[in-house]
């Protein structure tokens, strides 16, 4: 549901900024601002006029006039009866084209049914954008106790195995410039430095895949290994979610194991080649 009164915090961090330093429409910018807004801040019910507008400190006359040219369009809805607005489906055909575009996601998808299946846990494929991590696909575990991740869904990319994976084999340049917008703690147990972060992976590489410990969300566990494509280019990873209640480190371990040799067979089917698979041994921490 979402909040009639967000968090100060959360009003800065989704507050629009002008990009003066780019040749860009501001108008078109704010537009999409407010469209991202509605689509990432949305837990359920959407935003009335006042809310949205107090979330993105932006005015209601203007925010109003964005409003309605997103909803003429087919971008935004507004239901009559409670004054809320929403993303609308025109949203959907266009992410949907993007989608049936990437070729990783039609080639992964029998291979992550088969990792959930032998499995029994939530497994899902992601790409890199813009230091976040982007949900592309999933397959759902079929358990008492599961998890569930929503295709789009977008996490930083330093405190996620599946964002762990890809960071370890980014260009130099490109992964300083990701770290070094910030990597502030969102759970007791999340990897906070630039060093942190570089002890893990030579482990990464020598393991095949990475690992998130309760960093991202408390009581959940995940392994990642990483996709390539042609000339050994990272594509993006494919991780496993479990409850930490029934996933001991022997057990990660071992999922890490079968992660990592999925991520190399749909390596194989790219053109990218699979990864050296070495084995996961056991260990406690």
């Amino acid at each position: 549901m979402a909040s009639s009164s967000p968090t100060p915090e959360k009003k800065n961090a989704l507050a629009y900024a002008r990009h003066d330093s780019e040749p860009i429409l501001g108008t078109l910018d704010k537009g999409l601002h407010v469209l991202e807004v509605l689509a990432i801040a949305d837990t359920g019910d959407g935003f009335t006029l006042t809310e949205l507008s107090r979330t993105i400190d932006m005015h209601p006359t203007t925010l109003f006039r964005m409003l309605a040219t997103l909803q003429a369009r087919g971008f935004v809805t507004r239901d009559r009866h409670t004054d809320r607005y929403r993303v609308g489906m025109r949203v959907l055909s266009l992410a949907s084209t993007v989608l049936r575009d990437l070729d990783i996601r039609q080639v992964a998808r029998p291979f992550l049914e088969n990792l959930c299946k032998v499995t029994a846990e939530l497994v899902y494929l992601t790409v890199l954008d813009n230091g976040e991590v982007v949900t592309i696909e999933r397959v759902d575990a079929n358990q008492p106790l599961s998890l569930r991740i929503e295709i789009g869904s977008r996490r930083p990319a330093y405190c996620t195995a599946s964002g762990k994976a890809i960071l370890t084999y980014l260009p130099e340049l490109e992964l300083a410039q990701i770290l070094a917008a910030g990597m502030p703690m969102i759970t007791p147990r999340t990897i906070t430095t630039v060093s942190a972060m570089q002890q893990q992976m030579p482990e990464i590489r020598r393991r095949g895949f990475a690992w998130d410990d309760e960093e991202r969300i408390e009581g959940v566990r995940c392994v990642a290994a990483p996709v390539f494509g042609m000339e050994g280019r990272i594509l993006g990873a494919v991780s496993l979610a479990a409850p930490a209640l029934r996933t001991p480190w022997e057990r990660l371990w071992l999922l890490g194991a079968e992660v990592r040799e999925v991520a190399s067979a749909i390596s194989d089917n790219l053109g990218g080649g699979s990864l050296s698979r070495a084995e996961a041994v056991p260990e406690s921490r």
